[in-house]
């Protein structure tokens, strides 16, 4: 049986649990990527990729997923992280009725982030980019209303930056890097685990 004092110290401190807003929740999950398994693509075609090992700029090191009730978030880690402004860092998100695509541009100055399909092609108030140049990190966060608030989420996520040989401008490569496939890029980027909503 519990003392009298204990009781009422119960009786005030029960109500402000109960108000107090439940904490956010989300499934988080990290995928590894080799280390030096970049390729350059010299005239755009996935079939003419040679291996490019010592370009970190695109080198994805690192994808992680949290999908929450209310916001998705990304953070593409990098092993150093384009200081080029020309780069881009794509993503297919994948949901159990449709897909987006998500592009974080940077052209120089503040990183501009970009959602397109899925009904309507509606605007995402509410994405977010962010470049941290000392992390080697590109984070995005988004509602998850912008996709249909789905049960679960599965991406495709490459980076991308251009390279012009100033010498001879007709020798510019791309070169690329497939979060979620090691040393290779295809038509078509590789698609990452199934995260649920948490």
């Amino acid at each position: 049986m519990f003392p009298r004092s204990g009781l009422r110290l119960l009786a005030a401190v029960l109500p402000l649990a109960l108000l107090a807003p439940a904490a956010a929740h989300a499934e988080k999950v990290v995928t590894e990527d080799a280390a030096g398994d970049v390729v350059t693509l010299p005239d755009g075609s996935t079939s003419e990729s040679t291996p490019a090992p010592d370009y970190a700029g695109v080198d994805v090191q690192r994808t992680t997923v949290a999908h929450g009730d209310r916001r998705l978030s990304v953070v593409v880690g990098f092993r150093a992280l384009e200081r080029n402004p020309f780069h881009l860092t794509l993503l297919r998100v994948m949901t159990p009725s449709g897909r987006y695509d998500v592009a974080v541009e940077r052209l120089g100055g503040k990183p501009v982030a970009s959602l397109a399909g899925g009904p309507g092609d509606a605007e995402c108030r509410g994405l977010k980019a962010k470049v941290d140049l000392g992390a080697d990190t590109v984070s995005l966060s988004m509602p998850t209303t912008c996709l249909g608030s789905p049960r679960w989420v599965r991406l495709r996520v490459g980076s991308v930056a251009a390279s012009s040989d100033t010498a001879q401008p007709e020798m510019g490569a791309a070169y690329v890097d497939d979060a979620y496939r090691g040393g290779e890029v295809r038509d078509r980027l590789a698609l990452g685990p199934k995260v649920r909503r948490g």
